[in-house]
């Protein structure tokens, strides 16, 4: 019997696993971990479980979920599952507990996308590790920081949907949860010394509901990139042309669609396009390509400029001279709190938040609560100033 890439079920790497970690990429390994995890959940304390991912965006057109790293009392678990067509026995028994990750967003969202599911207690180190004044939150900063080990990089960039994954690979996974329940531990004391143990579990709470509430939809005009507000019509076509003569081309080489031309560089011809300036393809493309490029550019300046898209009028009405200065005032509380607590200002209110906040009377529901207790009379006597209510 082989799994969903032609291998051998209970294939193993044809390399040395790293010690005391399980390879799981049959039903009956996964019956096996399913089993060690509830014998875990049978102990008095609160289960939790670092999780983690690795996808293979970089190399192909359509990203997948290829591997999940799980660590759990003192064992590590290398899931698979581009090998397991079913994983709702994991999912199910890690959904018990606490479920751990660092930078949790980028996680959750392939979670979400593969399985319909985000954990229903999600805790991230690298919001704890904010919380308490860390300016470097990156996991391998936080490593070798609080436990003198340096974390490989080699790794980061590479195709995780190959088979059998060679033991550099097994390695760097490991390594992105071997100590995350430790340096859970480490954080969470320092929460509690400054009493902001509820700062963090709102925060993550947060993160948890803006991934469930994210829509899943694809997007109306997806080639409506960032910078594309500042084109006209006719750079509209030229950047909406492109665009999607690129995915095809992507998806029929299944490869990442920057492999063919980035979206940057699309935004560039385009603004080139209506200065009306000469445009070349890029350099290295295969003569087809670059036939189909002048192709499309010829077609947009011969076509009907009625089909050409239009601009997408910003929506809202412009600030107040009394919203601005209130919102300076706020932005210049917030980096005072900030001083006086040791974080990022950033941390206390985003300065689009806090635009929000001095843009109606429902603004002060973009702050978490604990953002609003930190801001106290300074957020109170802002939304007086502007006619607002009271900040709930």
């Amino acid at each position: 019997m082989r799994d969903l890439n032609g291998n051998p079920r209970g294939f193993v790497p044809d390399c040395e696993m790293p010690a005391g970690v399980h390879y799981v990429d049959n039903p009956e390994a996964l019956a096996s971990l399913v089993e060690r995890i509830r014998r875990a959940q049978s102990r008095p304390e609160v289960f939790r479980c670092c999780l983690d991912t690795e996808a293979d965006s970089l190399h192909h057109f359509q990203e997948k979920l290829c591997l999940i790293q799980l660590a759990f009392a003192d064992e590590f678990a290398l899931v698979d599952p581009l090998a397991l067509p079913d994983m709702s026995p994991l999912i199910e028994v890690i959904d018990q507990g606490e479920v751990w990750f660092h930078g949790a967003d980028y996680d959750l969202t392939l979670l979400r996308r593969t399985y319909s599911w985000v954990p229903a207690t999600v805790r991230d180190t690298q919001i704890a590790a904010r919380l308490v004044g860390s300016r470097q939150f990156g996991l391998a900063a936080l490593i070798e920081k609080h436990f003198g080990k340096t974390l490989s990089k080699a790794s980061q960039k590479a195709d995780w949907s190959r088979r059998p994954l060679p033991s550099t690979m097994l390695h760097y996974a490991v390594d992105d949860v071997r100590y995350l329940l430790a340096l859970a531990d480490l954080l969470v004391d320092q929460l509690k010394a400054l009493s902001r143990v509820e700062w963090f579990e709102e925060s993550c709470a947060h993160l948890r509901g803006h991934v469930v509430g994210r829509s899943t939809e694809p997007k109306e005009d997806p080639w409506r990139v960032q910078g594309s507000g500042k084109l006209h019509p006719k750079g509209l076509a030229v950047l909406r042309d492109i665009w999607i003569w690129r995915d095809g081309i992507a998806k029929e080489r299944d490869v990442p669609c920057f492999r063919i031309i980035s979206n940057k560089q699309i935004l560039e011809v385009a603004i080139t396009v209506e200065r009306g300036s000469p445009v070349a393809p890029p350099a290295g493309w295969r003569p087809k390509w670059k036939r189909d490029f002048e192709t499309i550019l010829q077609a947009i300046s011969d076509g009907d400029q009625a089909d050409w898209p239009k601009r997408v009028r910003p929506s809202g009405a412009r600030m107040s001279d009394e919203a601005r200065a209130q919102l300076d005032v706020l932005c210049g509380e917030r980096e005072r709190l900030a001083r006086k607590l040791d974080l990022e200002p950033a941390l206390l209110g985003a300065r689009g938040t806090l635009e929000e906040v001095v843009a109606g009377p429902e603004g002060v529901s973009e702050l978490l609560r604990w953002q609003v207790d930190v801001f106290g009379e300074s957020l109170q006597k802002s939304r007086e100033a502007l006619g607002f209510g009271a900040a709930e």
